[in-house]
This record gives structure tokens, sequence and C-alpha cells, in this order.
């Protein structure tokens, strides 16, 4: 009998402990996506200055590169120095992609319209490349405006779910 109340005093337990861990780990990925996207912003506005000036891509993501592009970088040194081999963006673009799906905490349909882009660029007209940047911009920062209003919403949710089910678990164990 006594071995069974404890039992489920350390299910409690264990129940409080995991949601206080889901509830902090959920803000966490919230607010680490709202960098990237943040990131990412700088660098379609980099990136676009840039091509105007005439720069080809591959130039284009060194610059940002050296401004700093945050948890983006490894992607764009990746993509630019195979650029810089001349291999083909059509076979670059899909297979760093999937690489950065391990590297950062993007949506899935952010992804599709990452490749979207790279279809887009392979081979087109300056203006087109432009046009199609501006585009994806646009998106992210929909994206971005999304997620902030998300984050005032929820993380506060998720922190303190996170807090007090450390304090069920203090008040349990006391």
């Amino acid at each position: 009998m006594a071995t069974m109340v404890w039992c489920k005093w350390i299910g409690i337990i264990l129940l409080a402990a995991a949601a206080a861990c889901i509830g902090f780990w959920m803000a966490y990925r919230m607010e680490k996506q709202l960098d990237e996207y943040r990131q990412l912003q700088k660098v379609f506005m980099l990136l676009m200055s840039r091509m105007r000036i005439g720069e080809p891509l591959e130039m284009a993501m060194e610059s940002c590169i050296q401004a700093g592009a945050g948890a983006w970088e490894p992607w764009l040194r990746r993509v630019s120095d195979r650029l810089a081999k001349r291999e083909a963006l059509s076979a670059i673009w899909p297979e760093e992609l999937k690489q950065l799906k391990k590297e950062l905490h993007l949506e899935s349909e952010d992804y599709r319209v990452l490749e979207g882009l790279g279809k887009s660029l392979q081979g087109a007209r300056l203006e087109n490349c432009l046009g199609q940047l501006s585009q994806v911009q646009d998106y992210f920062h929909s994206q971005q405006a999304v997620l902030e209003q998300a984050i005032l919403e929820q993380s506060r949710m998720y922190k303190t779910i996170g807090i007090l089910a450390g304090i069920l678990v203090m008040v349990v164990l006391a």
C-alpha cells in the first residue's frame, strides 16, 4: 500500500517536472525562431542591396557573411563556397536546405518557400531575382509578425506553466 502511494507521488512529480521542461522548451523555441526570422530579414536586405549593385549571388552571400548573418552564416557559407566552385544552384539549393532543417527552427512551410526561392533564382534575370527575394522577404516578414504576436500571448503562458510546475514539484517534495 505504501509503495503504491509513493509510486503515485513519484508519477505526479515526474509529470510536473515534464510540464516545466516542456513549457520552458516551447518558449525557448519560439524565441529562437523569432531571432532566426530577424536574421533572415537582414540577410535578404543585404542580398538585394548587393545584387542591385551588380554582385553575383555568391559574392552577395559572402557580403552577408561578413556583415554577420547569425544562424544563417554556416548555410550561406556552404552555398557560397559551392557556387564559387561553379556547381549549379539547382543542385546546391535542395541539398543545403536539407542540412538547414537540422540547424534551424523554422516551420515546414518556411522551408517550402525557401525551396521555391532557390528554384526561381536559377538562371533568372536580375529584376526577377530581386522580385522573388522581395516576395520571400515579405512572406518572412509576415511570419515574423505572427510569431511576435504569438510570443506575446503564448510565451508568458509557457514560462508560467513551467514555473508553476516547478513550484508544484517543490511543494510535493517538501
